[in-house]
């Protein structure tokens, strides 16, 4: 039998997909052409048009391929508890995308096995701790593809759109950097050891006792920066996005040469741990000398604190961090205020700490000593 014919330029125009009075320039029948060759059909790309995923659909089936299921067919693959199913699911943070069976999230085949795999930490944790572990797989995860999708919009992408480029050639370059995703998490798995050897020798030099397993001992700091907000609202949209760059990288490069560890970015804000008092000071000091330059208006405050700390989910909750969080809002722009316990159990030969008076703090019943890291 012949091969069916390959569609012609008015076909795309009778699916809506192509006008000549003003697709002609932007190479929409040359992107077309190429989604034809890729195995598309008319249908298919009407369907990615209607939600702006034309020139990525390529890309999108090369990222996740394979045929969306139904939640029973991914059952009968895996034969897991229906109910553990729905909890990874969700503590994953999948939802339907493109393709998917209505009403459903549609996981593939591949994304069922890598659920049955986890359903093994069933053997050794507890649901409820498992189902945890894996919300912050997810949400890492989430934040990561975030990220990247970002970084490519904003450096690639509006530059192609700026300098006029087809259509097919910004589809070529969405698939480029889609391949680059290929074998990232083989090449990301020794990071992720020394990572986890890191977060195993910090948790031995903060444990409490030889028993306590919920509770350590950590220094808390946060530093944020007085005056973002309104310098903030008068930038443009990329003069913002590069002014947060950099000041996200500063916070890291500063912190992480200190020999602590950031918690988290909260806007203007950075929180960061280390289990040496000292560490923490000169992190925050370095922190407090670094943001401010550019922007006379944009000063840094901060606050530390030291003592015991639950530690769940990546994260740090307990008093010691709400005093460390409220020491900033305390603290005058170019003031670092910390508490009695940290000053005392920091390196004195190596920070000088001067008498800053007791102070009512919200959250906190009895007035709090309090000290000011004085600058180098």
């Amino acid at each position: 039998m012949p091969s069916p014919q390959s569609p012609c330029a008015d076909d795309y125009i009778a699916a809506g997909l192509y006008d000549p009075d003003t697709d002609s320039e932007i190479g929409r029948i040359e992107l077309l052409d190429f989604l034809v060759g890729k195995g598309f059909t008319i249908d298919e790309m009407v369907a990615a048009d209607r939600t702006k995923a034309l020139g990525s659909m390529a890309a999108d089936r090369h990222l996740v391929p394979g045929e969306r299921l139904t939640r029973d067919e991914a059952l009968r693959i895996i034969d897991i508890d229906p109910n553990l199913f729905d909890v990874y699911v969700r503590a994953f943070g999948l939802m339907p995308i493109a393709g998917s069976p209505e009403g459903e999230v549609g996981v593939t085949e591949v994304e069922a096995e890598t659920l049955r795999y986890f359903d093994v930490l069933g053997s050794m944790f507890s649901i409820e701790e498992a189902s945890g572990f894996l919300r912050v797989a997810g949400s890492s995860l989430s934040r990561i593809a975030e990220a990247a999708v970002s970084m490519f919009l904003v450096d690639v992408e509006s530059r192609l759109l700026s300098d006029g480029s087809s259509e097919l050639d910004l589809a070529k370059t969405i698939g480029e950097a889609i391949a680059l995703i290929d074998g990232m998490m083989e090449q990301l798995d020794p990071i992720f050891r020394r990572q986890t050897l890191q977060a195993i020798e910090r948790s031995r030099s903060a444990m409490i006792d030889d028993r306590e397993r919920f509770q350590y001992r950590y220094a808390v700091g946060f530093v944020d920066l007085v005056g973002f907000t309104e310098i903030a609202g008068a930038m443009g949209s990329r003069e913002l996005s590069t002014f947060l760059r950099e000041f996200e990288a500063r916070a890291y490069d500063a912190v992480v040469s200190a020999g602590a560890q950031v918690v988290k970015l909260i806007g203007d804000e950075v929180m960061f741990v280390s289990t040496d008092p000292g560490a923490a000071c000169a992190a925050a000091r370095e922190l407090m000398a670094g943001f401010g330059s550019e922007h006379e208006r944009i000063v840094p405050r901060g606050g530390l604190a030291y003592g015991d700390v639950l530690v769940r989910g990546g994260d740090y909750f307990g008093p010691v961090v709400n005093l460390a969080s409220r020491l900033v809002n305390e603290a005058v722009p170019q003031e670092l205020l910390v508490t009695e316990e940290l000053a005392d159990a920091s390196d004195r030969c190596q920070f000088e700490f001067e008498p800053a008076g007791r102070r009512m703090v919200k959250g906190f019943a009895d007035p709090i000593t309090v000290r000011s890291l004085v600058a180098d």
